[in-house]
């Protein structure tokens, strides 16, 4: 239910599916299920994954959006890049995310209705 969140973080970090599974200890199919919901997360893995992402665990787990922030080479207080200054391929990215949304919103609609069904 979180693997978009996952895999938009990741992306937005610069950050492959390799790169995070291999400081996993885990395969990159493995990872993979991660990002598209066909694993569930336990909690050890979770705070591994969001110490790699640099989010806390909480970030992943609520239904809230992450705000990510970038920063400069020396990880110092000033962050580089605004709103101004974004690229094309952080465009994309947001773009994608939005998209990403409405699709879970749909989701989450589904597995409501279900369970309002079975009462």
């Amino acid at each position: 239910m979180y693997g978009a969140k996952i895999r938009m973080i990741r992306e937005l970090r610069g950050y492959s599916q390799e790169n995070i599974a291999a400081k996993l200890g885990m395969t990159q199919a493995s990872y993979s299920r991660i990002e598209n919901n066909q694993t569930k997360l336990d909690t050890s893995l979770l705070e591994k994954l969001a110490k790699e992402l640099g989010v806390s665990a909480s970030d992943i787990m609520s239904a809230e959006p992450v705000v990510v922030n970038f920063y400069g080479p020396n990880h110092g207080s000033a962050p580089f890049g605004s709103i101004g200054t974004i690229n094309v391929e952080q465009k994309e990215l947001y773009e994608k995310l939005l998209s990403t949304k409405d699709e879970e919103i749909a989701h989450l609609k589904l597995i409501i209705e279900s369970l309002l069904s079975k009462k």
